[in-house]
């Protein structure tokens, strides 16, 4: 084999993890983009002329699509952050990262060095 059969099973709980870690991390701007949208409307409210209102409506631009971009990547990861939330399934991947170990044993057994210890002395 080309590849440890340990360093796939790595590679998938770590691309779970990433996704859960980058589902958040999009979940957590959309929010911060909510919330600077009232400023903005405050901003835009109290604009004394045009020149500010422009200014305004190009930061409130801005933010609506990077919401959106953030609002699309939490809808991109949902579905597999949602589908590892549930009880069993988050169970089949602490069994996953337990299957882990031992397969990181049994290579390093299988990898390292053996030596034949006869059982019968003459």
């Amino acid at each position: 084999m080309e590849k440890e059969v340990s360093e796939a099973v790595q590679g998938f709980l770590d691309y779970i993890d990433r996704c859960r870690d980058a589902y958040q991390l999009a979940h957590d701007a959309v929010g911060k983009e909510d919330k600077r949208l009232q400023d903005l409307l405050h901003e835009l409210e109290f604009a004394e002329d045009k020149a500010e209102r422009n200014r305004v409506a190009t930061k409130f631009q801005r933010s609506r699509r990077e919401r959106r971009r953030k609002k699309d990547e939490v809808m991109r990861l949902e579905l597999i952050v949602q589908f590892f939330e549930e009880p069993q399934n988050r169970k089949v991947l602490n069994n996953l990262r337990q299957l882990l170990g031992r397969q990181r044993k049994q290579e390093a057994f299988l990898n390292g060095k053996r030596e034949y210890k006869p059982r019968v002395k003459e």
